[in-house]
């Protein structure tokens, strides 16, 4: 190999080499603002799956749709017969919302499902446009 071509491909490699994905400062914490699950409260027990249900029926119903900005909804469900409730928030509250938006169902779905399956006793996160919260509760709504 001669030299001239050895010192192109040097240089080749360090420019595809510095080329490569720099993050910004603060891309990586630009999808996931706030997460915090209930450390004290009632639990969802075995009612996790019917708080599940809900979720959906809520996400499906009422939380479908054009969102404002710093509009909020908060709908309530009895879960069953076990004397508990599930209080459901979904708002347009984020850091990077804009003035409207439309919320998908099984974007909305997935919001609130991860509040009640990684949160025993519920959760509250907040992310660049939505803000989800699902809070089980002893007694009906």
């Amino acid at each position: 190999m001669q030299l001239s071509t050895l010192l192109l491909y040097i240089t080749a490699s360090i420019s595809l080499t510095s080329a490569i994905a720099i993050p910004e400062a603060g891309d990586s914490t630009q999808h996931l603002q706030k997460r915090a699950c209930f450390k004290t409260g009632e639990n969802f027990g075995n009612q996790r799956d019917l708080a599940q249900d809900k979720a959906r029926f809520a996400c499906n119903k009422h939380f479908k749709g054009n969102w404002k900005k710093r509009e909020t909804v908060v709908k309530c469900y009895d879960l069953g017969s076990s004397g508990k409730s599930v209080l459901l928030t979904v708002g347009l509250t984020g850091p990077n919302a804009g003035s409207t938006r439309y919320l998908d169902p099984d974007e909305c779905f997935s919001g609130l499902s991860s509040e009640i399956l990684n949160c025993g006793k519920g959760g509250d996160t907040t992310y660049g446009n939505w803000r989800y919260r699902a809070d089980p509760n002893s007694g009906g709504c």
